[in-house]
């Protein structure tokens, strides 16, 4: 007997992943023939060609970047509220590599690595296998975040990437290892992370989190010391400048009422996350989940990229066995994701916070609500 093919949904949905994953690359094609220049790599280049010219305490100086940058081609030489080095130091450190290289060439291969290290993180942690898994992978491709952090040069890839070592780690029960990728990951971009080492104490996996403290010390030290108290006043000063734009802000609950309205619903999920988490503490899977959408909750810096993020949680959960609401939960997640696309930001900000929700349910959603079983074989066969 010949080989069964998938079943029509499956199909439909690699089809539909595929074409707009296609469409997403020719769109970055483009971008990129037409302003390299014009995306968050040019900044993070320039920081670090600052660190190795004039010291690494002069990163978030804003005249300086204003003065590397004006070489670049208009409107790719725009420094501003919403164009400039906030990031922590580490991404400069990391980006000395590509200094010698003009930036389109340095955008170009920064865009490979990111597909190699989302490739990488998809092995590592996505489960099933043919094409029900390559559909995982196309899906992660074709959601709006995903295809924005590529068209900016932005870091999320190298987030996942990053939280999926941590994940296989943590599995392998190499604590001390898991520690250490975490805290990278955590000085990379903390706003996506920095709730995850609390959700893994209070769920009573301490071992990870004593690493984590370690590295995060040797890391934090080491910026502090090259920073130096110039760095730090100039690194201030570069957050209340660019606190004024509220772009910054797009992806926080800031949408719901700024200042002590949206402060007091991110403290609350942050707080309810980290409170599921030490109730669902024997499923490190959903303890790690709740700890990366608890630190995107409660941030109050984020982007419409941030978002990609979720796919590292998404695919661990799916290693497992779904209720239906939760699997439900993540095709409408799908849906809230390419809503941003055209600046529909609030059903995303509500599906975050009902996940949150449905995360500490979800055992008890297992055992009363279960996909059908046709569904569940078809996706594990293909």
């Amino acid at each position: 007997m010949g080989r069964k093919l998938p079943p029509l949904w499956l199909s439909v949905s690699a089809l539909t992943a595929g074409i707009t994953a296609a469409f997403g690359v020719a769109r970055w094609i483009n971008h990129f023939a037409t302003d390299p220049y014009e995306e968050d790599f040019r900044l993070y280049y320039v920081a670090a060609k600052i660190g190795l010219n004039y010291g690494w305490s002069h990163i978030y100086d804003l005249d300086l970047e204003r003065r590397l940058s004006s070489v670049f081609p208009a409107p790719g030489n725009v420094i501003d509220s919403m164009h400039n080095y906030v990031t922590p130091e580490p991404m400069a450190w990391l980006l000395v590599p590509f200094t010698p290289l003009s930036v389109p060439v340095g955008f170009l291969l920064w865009t490979v690595l990111s597909l190699l290290l989302l490739i990488g993180a998809w092995l590592l942690v996505c489960p099933g296998k043919g094409l029900a898994r390559i559909t995982l992978l196309l899906i992660a491709l074709a959601i709006w975040p995903m295809h924005y952090t590529f068209w900016l040069g932005q870091t999320a890839a190298l987030s996942i990437a990053l939280l999926a070592l941590t994940w296989w780690l943590l599995e392998r029960e190499h604590w001390s290892l898991a520690g250490v990728a975490l805290s990278v990951a955590v000085f990379l971009k903390p706003q996506l992370v920095l709730l995850l080492p609390i959700a893994l104490l209070v769920s009573g996996r301490w071992r990870p989190v004593v690493a984590f403290a370690v590295s995060s010390a040797v890391l934090g030290g080491a910026s502090l010391a090259l920073m130096g108290a110039h760095g730090i006043a100039s690194y201030q000063s570069s957050v209340a400048y660019t606190s004024t734009n509220l772009i910054h802000s797009v992806m926080t609950y800031a949408w719901f009422g700024r200042g002590s309205v949206a402060t007091t619903i991110e403290l609350t999920l942050g707080a309810v996350a980290l409170a599921l988490a030490w109730f669902r503490r024997d499923r490190m899977d959903i303890v790690f989940a709740l700890g990366i959408v608890g630190s995107t909750a409660s941030a109050s810096y984020l982007h419409e990229y941030d978002p990609a993020v979720f796919v590292v949680p998404a695919w661990i959960l799916l290693r497992a066995r779904l209720s239906l609401p939760q699997g439900l939960w993540l095709l409408l997640g799908v849906l809230a994701a390419q809503l941003i696309a055209i600046a529909i930001f609030r059903p995303m900000l509500v599906w975050e916070a009902g996940w949150i929700l449905l995360l500490g349910a979800e055992p008890w959603l297992l055992r009363n609500f279960q996909f059908a079983a046709p569904f569940r074989r078809a996706a594990e066969a293909h």
